[in-house]
């Protein structure tokens, strides 16, 4: 097999290690069943075009189509809202690079880079959108319009992959409010944990898609 080009995301399970001490503790599967569940969604995609790899925490999704990026989209928000469909959270990052694969051997600067935006610019739970497929995108002749056709959301300069949509944001709502009640004592003074709840509350918020007269679900700083 030759080294191509393609898109890939490598996706990183949040509070993995939590889930996986629980099933060891218990005796259990559960987290095991929930990463299961949450690809199922891939067998019924074209493997011939899109590849999932997944390793403990970490998900690797190739698509080696431009024609199919805009699928590509459509399947990682599918991947990230099944996720939380299980109480799970995730983040990302995309890339596009050269990449190999075949057998035992996997080389591939995309999944360098993608690792790269993952761990230093996703932080939250999102996917980043590398800034060189952007620019691709934005000059590049006879690619797919990517922009203003609410696949993409930005903020601080950083793009990433919108996942609300006019049809989802009350389900998705409902489902981040309970992974947030769920873990909220195990949130109690960890910070980086709680900015992760926080920054996907914001960003729900923040949709055109926001029910009216919705209420907040994570109290905001009091005075003691």
């Amino acid at each position: 097999m030759s080294t191509e080009f393609v898109y890939t995301a490598l996706i990183d399970v949040l509070s993995y290690r939590d889930r996986l001490n629980k099933d060891i503790q218990s005796g259990a599967e559960r987290f095991k069943d929930d990463l299961i569940q949450s690809l199922s969604i891939f067998d019924s995609v074209n493997a011939a075009i899109f590849s999932v790899q997944a390793i403990s925490d970490t998900i690797i999704i190739t698509c080696n189509s431009h024609d199919k990026f805009i699928d590509f989209l459509r399947i990682l928000k599918n991947v990230f809202i099944s996720f939380m469909k299980r109480g799970l959270f995730i983040r990302g990052g995309v890339a596009y690079s050269k990449h190999f694969h075949s057998g035992r051997i996997t080389y591939s600067h995309a999944v360098a880079r993608a690792y790269e935006i993952e761990s230093r610019e996703a932080i939250y739970p999102r996917i980043v959108i590398d800034k060189n497929i952007l620019d691709m995108y934005s000059t590049g002749k006879n690619l797919p319009d990517i922009f203003n056709k609410g696949y993409l959301v930005k903020q601080n300069g950083i793009a990433f992959l919108n996942v609300i949509d006019s049809d989802n944001w009350v389900s998705l709502y409902g489902i981040a409010k309970d992974i947030y009640l769920s873990d909220k004592i195990a949130l109690h003074g960890n910070e980086t944990a709680f900015q992760k709840h926080s920054w996907f509350e914001q960003y729900l918020f923040s949709s055109v898609y926001m029910a009216p007269q919705s209420e907040r679900y994570i109290p905001i700083p009091e005075l003691v």
